[in-house]
């Protein structure tokens, strides 16, 4: 067990339905551009970085999973190593299974391609029960919006 597993283990890992209700009516992903990946790419490959071994999340609505083969496809295709491929429903009742799962092979970053709602729930459950580190994981685009809730119009 780690140490944040043994952690407040009486807290929920579900984000309270108040502040999932916040995320209603926020758009779907939608589909990476090719620049998107370059992009992402070039941050991860960037000498300062580090980076060899990357986890890949992502929902499964159409867009997510298209920008996560993508992503795959490409970051092997330069050498880099994909210790796992993750993906989650929108609605699950703890989210432990894929948290274990992106965290398993310790990777040196994870890359997450996902809809608002369900990585709201998941990055809840790597805090409280992994060793995730949220400052060495990349998002595509649908997720570099600001997601807080009380900073939408």
């Amino acid at each position: 067990m780690t140490g944040r597993q043994s952690r407040d283990l009486a807290r929920s890992p579900l984000t309270p339905a108040a502040q999932a209700a916040q995320y209603a009516g926020m758009p779907p992903p939608a589909p990476h551009t090719e620049a998107e990946l370059r992009s992402l790419l070039a941050r991860l490959t960037a000498p300062a970085a580090g980076i060899s071994t990357v986890a890949v999340g992502h929902s499964r609505d159409a867009a997510s999973r298209a920008a996560a083969e993508a992503f795959t496809t490409a970051w092997q295709a330069g050498g880099g190593t994909v210790v796992a491929v993750v993906d989650w429903p929108e609605q699950a009742a703890s989210w432990l299974r894929p948290a274990v799962r992106l965290t398993a092979q310790s990777p040196d970053a994870w890359v997450i391609a996902a809809a608002p709602l369900g990585w709201a729930q998941l990055s809840r459950r790597l805090r409280l029960s992994t060793d995730w580190d949220p400052y060495r994981t990349f998002h595509f685009a649908s997720q570099e919006l600001d997601l807080d809730p009380r900073n939408r119009t």
